[in-house]
C-alpha cells in the first residue's frame, strides 16, 4: 500500500514539476506605457490604476487556465499567480515616463495590450556603460567665456545615473561650498556601508534602484547593496563632471598638479542603477524619475541601451520627459 502511494506521488510529481519550471520560466520583465488621460475617475492615482490592470489581467488568466487546462497544468499557474500577484508590479513611473514595469507572462502581456490606456511595451533591457568626455571636447576655457561666467557651476545641481559613488574621495570634499539650496528635495539613503553622515554640501544626495535587477533573478545576493561604487565607473563619471578642486594630486606621482571637474562649484547626486551583478533599464527609469522629483537641474548618463530602435529607448524616452 505503502509502494503503491509513493509510486503514485512520484508520478505526480513527473507531472506537475515540470510544469512548474515551465510556468515560472516564461516569466518575464516589462515595461509598459500607459495614457494617463485613459484612466479612469475611480481611481485616485496611477499607482493604484497600474495595480488593479495588473490584478485583473492575472486573475483572468488563473481563471482562463483553470477552465482550458489540466489539473497539474492548472495548479502551477495558478500557484504562479497566487505566488506573483502582490509583487508583479516593479515599478510605476509618473514623471520619467508615463506607466509601469511589472513581471508578465506573454499571454498576459498581450492582455495588458488590450487594456485601456495601453500605449505600447517592451521587454527589460540591460544597459552598458560609457565614459565621460573631459572639457576640451566641450571647447571651455577656464580663463574666459562660458566656464568661469557660470561660475564653475555653482550651485548647480547635477544628478547622475551610474555604478554609484565613493564618498571619502577627496574629489567629494564640501571645501567651499556654500549651504545646500533650498530646493533640494533629495537625501542620502543608508545601505551597506553608506551612511547618511557620508554626505555632506558636495555630495547631497545618493540612492539606489535595484527592484528591476532583483525582479529578473530573484535569488540574486547584491554584494554591495547601497550607493556606494565598488566599480570605479561612477566615482570616475561623477568627479569628473563636478569633483571639487583636490591640491596635489598625481597620476602615480606623475603631473602634480591641482585637479578639478568640469563644474567643480556644483552639486552631485548619486542614483546608483548600475550594479556589478547587471542593469536594467527599469531600475535605470526609476532612477532618472526620482532624480526628477528630487530637483536635479542636469543629469548625467554614461551608459546606454544597443542595438534599439530610438522609440523604444528608455534612456531616449525617459529623458525627452525631463525637456518638458
Amino acid at each position: 500500500m505503502a509502494t503503491q502511494f509513493l509510486l503514485r506521488l512520484w508520478l505526480f510529481s513527473l507531472t506537475i514539476i515540470p510544469q512548474f519550471i515551465s510556468t515560472f520560466a516564461h516569466f518575464d520583465n516589462y515595461i509598459v506605457h500607459m495614457d494617463l488621460s485613459a484612466m479612469p475617475k475611480a481611481f485616485s492615482s496611477h499607482h493604484s490604476w497600474y495595480l488593479a490592470t495588473i490584478s485583473s489581467i492575472i486573475d483572468n488568466s488563473t481563471r482562463a487556465s483553470t477552465a482550458t487546462r489540466s489539473a497539474a497544468i492548472s495548479a502551477a499557474t495558478s500557484a504562479a499567480s497566487s505566488f506573483s500577484s502582490s509583487s508583479r508590479l516593479i515599478y510605476s513611473y509618473s514623471n520619467a515616463i508615463h506607466g509601469f514595469s511589472a513581471i508578465l507572462s506573454p499571454s498576459e502581456l498581450e492582455a495588458i495590450k488590450s487594456s485601456p490606456g495601453y500605449v505600447s511595451s517592451y521587454r527589460d533591457m540591460p544597459a552598458k556603460v560609457d565614459t565621460t568626455h573631459s572639457s576640451q571636447f566641450l571647447g571651455l576655457n577656464s580663463e574666459s567665456g562660458v566656464w568661469p561666467a557660470a561660475e564653475f557651476g555653482k550651485d548647480v545641481i547635477i544628478g547622475l545615473v551610474d555604478t554609484g559613488i565613493w564618498p571619502e574621495s577627496k574629489s567629494f570634499d564640501d571645501d567651499g561650498m556654500a549651504e545646500i539650496p533650498a530646493r533640494w528635495k533629495g537625501e542620502c539613503e543608508i545601505g551597506v556601508q553608506f551612511n547618511s553622515s557620508l554626505c555632506n554640501k558636495k555630495l547631497i544626495g545618493a540612492r539606489f534602484f535595484n527592484k528591476g535587477l532583483h525582479a529578473k533573478n530573484p535569488n540574486l545576493n547584491i554584494s554591495m547593496n547601497s550607493t556606494r561604487d565598488t566599480d570605479g565607473h561612477g566615482t570616475h563619471t561623477s568627479s569628473t563632471a563636478a569633483g571639487n578642486y583636490v591640491a596635489g594630486a598625481s597620476y602615480f606621482g606623475y603631473a602634480y598638479g591641482t585637479s578639478g571637474g568640469v563644474a567643480p562649484r556644483a552639486r552631485v547626486a548619486m542614483y546608483k542603477a548600475i550594479w556589478d551583478e547587471g542593469a536594467y533599464a527599469s531600475d535605470i527609469i526609476a532612477a532618472i524619475e526620482q532624480a526628477f522629483i528630487d530637483g536635479v537641474d542636469v543629469l548625467s548618463l554614461s551608459f546606454g541601451f544597443y542595438g534599439v530602435s530610438l522609440y523604444e529607448d528608455p534612456l531616449a524616452i525617459a529623458t525627452f520627459a525631463a525637456l518638458e
